[in-house]
């Protein structure tokens, strides 16, 4: 790709943020040819290396919005997943309160994100991105909020509301929501920006605020894979092809049916026990490679 040019003279705040960002999609774009994104001398340039500085350097990190727009944070190199919210949360006007609904997440492909555990360093990922097949930055922020009672007493909350809104539209969009009958109602509403109307409507909607994982295998499959769905009602396991194509079982437990669960990171697989009526309770392993996605 083509060097974005250059300018000999001083530059303003607005020309700074802009030559930064087409330095950045140029770094993106060369990256993406794997040869040189996984170079060592590529990796090294990204890693920046401390050996001969004393101290931490800043870093600037492009952050995803609910609402389709992106900030741009100003932190240390070393800073957690904690510390990198805050500051986004910061940099949007986001009091306290509001920031507890929200979180900090890694796009790992267009249809799953993870949440990211508060000891990570998402300056890590961030350097990661420019050498995986994500367009533009690989952190964002989502709703992190599961009771639909909770949610109805923030409809007086502007900024809230407005990430409520666009990460549902987008939701419906890619076919985590099924709006099925209602989808000319919504679409009407959404057109109309009546937020808290669609937002109403919307939550009685099958998969609202469910999180889904990407397709993988389970022992109590033989053929196929399963993709699990989780939300506060229930445990979903739905099977599907090995690639990931939906088949017509469905299996809900509900949180009371569920009698333990345990995590082998070692093996890569979440485990559970249920236990329905007057059978005999059973294991379930469903091997995943999020087994340690922070819930």
């Amino acid at each position: 790709p083509r060097r974005p040019g250059k300018w000999p003279f001083s530059l303003s705040e607005q020309q700074l943020d802009a030559r930064r960002r087409g330095l950045e999609e140029y770094l993106e774009k060369v990256c993406s040819i794997r040869v040189i994104g996984e170079s060592d001398i590529m990796q090294e340039f990204l890693s920046e290396s401390d050996e001969n500085y004393n101290g931490v350097s800043d870093v600037e990190l492009r952050v995803a919005l609910p609402d389709i727009t992106t900030v741009t944070v100003r932190v240390k190199k070393n800073s957690t997943t904690d510390q990198v919210y805050q500051a986004v949360a910061a940099k949007v006007g986001m009091d306290s309160i509001t920031a507890n609904y929200f979180a900090l997440f890694e796009v790992i492909n267009h249809s799953f994100v993870r949440k990211l555990a508060p000891n990570e360093f998402p300056h890590k990922l961030y350097v990661q991105n420019y050498t995986s097949a994500v367009p533009g930055t690989c952190l964002t922020i989502r709703k992190w909020l599961f009771t639909t009672e909770e949610e109805v007493l923030l409809n007086d909350n502007d900024l809230a509301v407005t990430y409520f809104f666009h990460q549902a539209v987008d939701d419906v969009k890619k076919g985590y929501i099924k709006a099925e009958e209602k989808s000319y109602q919504l679409q009407k509403l959404c057109e109309q920006r009546k937020m808290v109307m669609y937002l109403n409507m919307l939550r009685t909607c099958e998969g609202y605020n469910e999180i889904i994982f990407p397709h993988c295998s389970c022992d109590s499959r033989r053929k196929g894979h399963v993709i699990t769905a989780i939300s506060i009602k229930h445990f979903k396991l739905h099977a599907c092809t090995e690639e990931g194509q939906l088949e017509n079982q469905v299996i809900a437990f509900e949180w009371d049916e569920m009698q333990r669960w345990d995590t082998d990171e070692e093996g890569m697989a979440f485990c559970f026990e249920y236990a329905r009526g007057e059978k005999k309770p059973r294991w379930v392993k469903i091997f995943t490679p999020y087994v340690s996605t922070p819930l």
